[in-house]
């Protein structure tokens, strides 16, 4: 197992920030930068965008998803809406196939998310308030949180 490209002190500032929700967005982040840098077809994105860059709109996207949850949960939507919205905040002026591609990563990374979080105990995101020490528990086992 890697270490991480996404920190997890993106997600928390204090101890009020450790919740369920960030947790899940913390994971969702290093997901998407994983598809980012495995998919072929955004190789001049790479290129153009260095790691921190890429890292950077990790932490963007992901966050920006937190109004995308809220209106699932209150079933103002039906799932999780994920929008071309957040790449163009992020990257004004992107060429429209970049942003297509982004987007499509974005889903794919949301979807491999949403598989594995079916059948983890945690429960994040129906419980996405309550705090968790999985933040505390990378510091524990010397899992690079910053």
């Amino acid at each position: 197992m890697g270490i991480d490209k996404v920190a997890a002190k993106h997600f928390y500032q204090d101890d009020g920030d450790k919740i369920k929700q960030n947790w899940l967005l913390y994971e969702y982040a290093n997901i998407l930068y994983a598809k980012i840098e495995e998919n072929r077809r955004l190789a001049s994105y790479r290129k153009k965008h260095g790691q921190d860059s890429m890292v950077a709109f990790c932490v963007y996207f992901s966050k920006r998803l937190r109004r995308s949850l809220f209106l699932a949960n209150s079933q103002q939507t039906k799932g999780v809406p994920i929008d071309a919205e957040f790449i163009y905040e992020f990257y004004p002026g992107i060429p429209q196939t970049q942003i297509e591609r982004l987007l499509d990563t974005a889903v794919e990374a949301w979807s491999e998310h949403i598989e594995v979080c079916m059948v983890c105990p945690n429960q994040c995101l129906k419980r996405g308030f309550d705090r968790t020490d999985a933040f505390d528990n990378l510091e524990e086992t010397g899992w690079p949180t910053r």
